[in-house]
């Protein structure tokens, strides 16, 4: 197969198909080159003589429908025949692919509308007819580039456990080779204006606009979340990327004249970043910091999930179609051994990470030995309290939404309720809430919460909840065994809410990422403060009350970085930066907002002294 024919949903971004495949199944034929240079370089256009690309071939050896060729894809625009086509024209399978899901008619940025028809055609579990298993590339200097490792990891859709995709555990060469990349592009794009690096990428913003369904579908796919729910982290994507074109122009430095003497300072880019990020927000946090670091004149190298790879390839495709200039953005696959490998390249200056705690403090300290810089960002175990005088539905219904939406697996949920005082009563209600909420299929309408991530994440949070119970915890309601009929093979947990839970705990001590709420009762606010800055994690908090004075000493005396006040959910705008504390964060400066920026610079200052030769 051609890669330049090949379609980019059904090569990268978890096409959809019915048949399961083991990695022994496949070769690559060992006398045909691992690289496609199926993408043309920004300078070319409809215009530029078309050219005869390397082939990479997949041989299975199992048997396989041919595909028919489509004569649309011979043409070198992007999204057309680039490896980046999302038309599904040549889809001979019957299978309704990310891209007719995202073809809405509904304006930019709405969600696509997807009938419960369409969900069971799109749905593995509904098809009939079986398609090419997907292989996801790295993308280097603008171009889709197999990966030559012999380490795969499979990723399912949580819903079904259908195969999606393949991705590759990178080499320390294709490591090695695309971190120079990185730095040769750096010596070019540092020089670019910074008028131009911000009119560059403002077109990434439209890119992502008109791509904005497909990647709010291949989310949901892969990561489970509910469609509703990538859209919005879509949305808020693109706020990141308009705090980042607002940063003041050339990173304005200070300017002090001192009698014969003057001095300035000046902001320069770092070099190569590199940016790891986890899958419950597989677009979002890649785009707290990727923005600023390449508008300030930085070169990124990114490691996106190996859970979540398709949306990453999106983002790619979006680069591709803003016409960065090779090298300045690039997509690195693999698990934690390609994080180590890419921190011990010297080539890179800075790192940003998200992650897991024990994940993030290694990251975090070998970029310190190394003498990188670096910012680390790992977990959360974020309180609400609430007080008599809230008002009860309202704060109810809050407290299930953050604690049960995205099944739990997002850092600014609230996993931990403080009911203070008379409030206790108010537990039962919070139970009939909860147990209202629908589980199933992100894509399927109506539901409120869908599977979690994999099936070790399953386990992991059925045994903290098992756990609790054995420590003494009451457990009201019980999300086990929870079974959605149309998927029965689901990573499926419902929501989960324990009572007299107790610090000692392990529900209590860990992150748990999973769609469990633990219940606390004390009888004063100023026992709620205590349990608050006792933990030992300070992502964030939030009260809930009518009375100000309540709120304003709550904000004073509670150790937390992020404070909300009757909100649920702590999501920043790209201009205010995230300010995690106490084991929540690692580093030396907060992303994203408007004095994020200067992470990924060096600050020079310059003093000069003129005399007159006379």
């Amino acid at each position: 197969m051609d890669l330049g024919e090949a379609h980019w949903l059904e090569t990268q971004s978890g096409g959809l198909f019915e048949q399961s495949f083991d990695l022994e199944d496949w070769e690559l034929q060992p006398e045909q080159t691992q690289q496609a240079s199926i993408i043309p370089t920004p300078t070319e256009s409809l215009n530029t003589p078309k050219r005869r690309r390397p082939r990479t071939i997949l041989k299975h050896t199992a048997t396989t429908q041919p595909r028919k060729r489509s004569k649309t894809n011979e043409s070198l625009v992007p999204g057309t025949g680039t490896g980046f086509n999302t038309d599904s024209s040549n889809n001979n399978s019957g299978l309704l692919s990310i891209s007719t899901l995202a073809s809405s008619s509904g304006p930019v940025g709405s969600a696509p509308d997807v009938s419960p028809k369409n969900i069971v055609a799109a749905s593995p579990i509904g098809a009939s007819a079986a398609i090419s298993p997907t292989v996801t590339y790295n993308y280097v200097s603008n171009e889709l580039v197999q990966s030559k490792t012999r380490v795969w990891t499979l990723v399912h859709d949580p819903a079904t456990k259908r195969l999606l995709t393949r991705v590759p555990d990178s080499t320390l060469a294709e490591i090695q080779n695309i971190v120079k990349i990185s730095q040769k592009a750096h010596e070019s794009w540092r020089d670019v204006l910074f008028s131009k690096r911000r009119a560059v990428m403002l077109r990434l913003l439209e890119s992502l606009r008109s791509n904005f369904n497909a990647i709010a579908t291949s989310i949901s796919i892969e990561s489970g979340k509910i469609l509703t729910d990538a859209s919005s982290e879509v949305i808020r994507s693109l706020d990141m990327i308009e705090a980042a074109c607002s940063i003041p122009g050339g990173t304005i430095g200070t300017h002090l004249v001192n009698e014969a003497t003057r001095t300035h300072t000046t902001y320069e880019p770092l070099g190569v970043c590199m940016i790891v990020t986890p899958f419950n927000f597989p677009i979002l946090i890649a785009l707290w910091s990727i923005p600023f670091a390449i508008i300030t004149g930085n070169t990124v190298v990114w490691k996106p999930s190996e859970r979540c790879p398709s949306s990453a390839m999106l983002l790619a495709k979006c680069f591709y179609q803003a016409d960065f200039p090779p090298g300045v953005f690039n997509v690195i696959h693999g698990g934690p051994t390609a994080v180590e490998k890419l921190l011990s390249q010297p080539e890179i200056k800075a790192v940003s990470f998200v992650g897991s705690d024990d994940a993030a403090e290694r990251v975090h300290d070998h970029a310190v030995a190394t003498r990188k810089r670096v910012q680390a960002d790992c977990g959360s175990k974020n309180h609400g309290v609430i007080m008599e005088d809230a008002t009860k539905d309202q704060t109810l219904y809050a407290i299930a939404g953050s604690a049960f939406g995205a099944a739990g697996q997002r850092c600014m949920a609230l996993s931990v309720a403080v009911f203070v005082g008379s409030t206790v009563s108010w537990i039962p209600d919070l139970v009939k809430i909860s147990s209202s909420l629908k589980v199933g299929c992100g894509l399927t309408p109506g539901v409120d919460l869908g599977p979690l991530i994999t099936s070790a994440s399953k386990e992991r949070v059925e045994a903290i909840i098992q756990g609790a119970i054995e420590e003494g915890a009451t457990l009201l309601l019980d999300g086990r065994g929870v079974t959605v009929p149309e998927f029965p093979r689901g990573n499926f947990v419902g929501p989960t809410i324990l009572t007299n839970v107790q610090p000692y705990m392990r529900c209590y001590q860990e992150e748990i990422f999973g769609p469990v709420l633990c219940c606390m009762q004390v009888t004063t606010l100023a026992e709620a403060i205590e349990i608050v800055n006792e933990n030992k994690y300070g992502n964030g908090c939030t009260i809930f009350t009518q009375n100000p004075v309540t709120a304003e000493k709550f904000q004073r005396k509670i150790n937390v970085g992020q404070i909300g006040v009757n909100v649920p959910v702590l999501a920043s705008p790209g201009q205010i930066p995230r300010t995690g504390n106490k084991e929540s964060s690692l580093g030396q400066r907060n992303l994203p907002g408007q004095t994020g920026w200067e992470f990924f610079c060096m600050t020079k200052t310059i003093t000069t002294l003129w005399r007159d030769a006379q």
